[in-house]
């Protein structure tokens, strides 16, 4: 699977009116290629793509295509990474929180399943444009320093601001060769 994908922050500026958040959704990770095993029982289905075989891929239940899959078919599933940032102040930080369970439930689409979403909220210490780099700490008092990957993002927010981002990952609809 694709490793890490940085952190996008982004914020508003200060003041009584909050700006509606900002996000970024983009592709990180497709698969295409033959279904070599499907476990009914656990949901799960194993592709080979160019010979090699590929961990099993959870379907949920939200998934109908799965309960028509079998060995042979060619198949293609697609991964996303969003990034939701909104200016929160006086929000209270804390450790990263796992929203996986709430966002599952919130999903109202059948094509669609999210696989993680964590949300944490930081206080912004500096922001360099010409670098696309933004340094921020959270609970722990720790700096973390990232590169953005999107720099409209970075436009507009202040040092001081609070931001909480929520970063999900999902999984979009399993899609058969016809």
């Amino acid at each position: 699977m694709v490793g890490a994908t940085p952190a996008i922050v982004e914020a508003a500026p200060p003041g009584p009116a909050r700006q509606e958040p900002r996000g970024v959704t983009q592709q990180v990770f497709a698969v295409s290629g033959e279904v070599d095993d499907v476990d009914r029982v656990g949901r799960m289905i194993t592709i080979k793509s160019a010979g090699v075989v590929q961990s099993p891929i959870y379907a949920g239940p939200d998934l109908p295509i799965f309960d028509q899959l079998n060995r042979g078919d060619i198949v293609t599933i697609r991964f996303y990474d969003s990034y939701i940032v909104a200016l929160t102040p006086g929000e209270r930080m804390g450790p990263i929180a796992n929203t996986t369970t709430e966002a599952q439930k919130a999903l109202d689409r059948d094509d669609a399943g999210v696989m993680q979403q964590t949300k944490m909220t930081v206080t912004i210490d500096a922001i360099d444009l010409a670098t696309n780099m933004v340094t921020y700490h959270g609970f722990d008092n720790r700096r973390v320093q990232r590169q953005v990957q999107h720099p409209e993002l970075i436009e507009g927010p202040k040092v001081g601001d609070v931001v909480t981002i929520t970063h999900t990952r999902a999984r979009a609809a399993i899609e058969k060769a016809q």
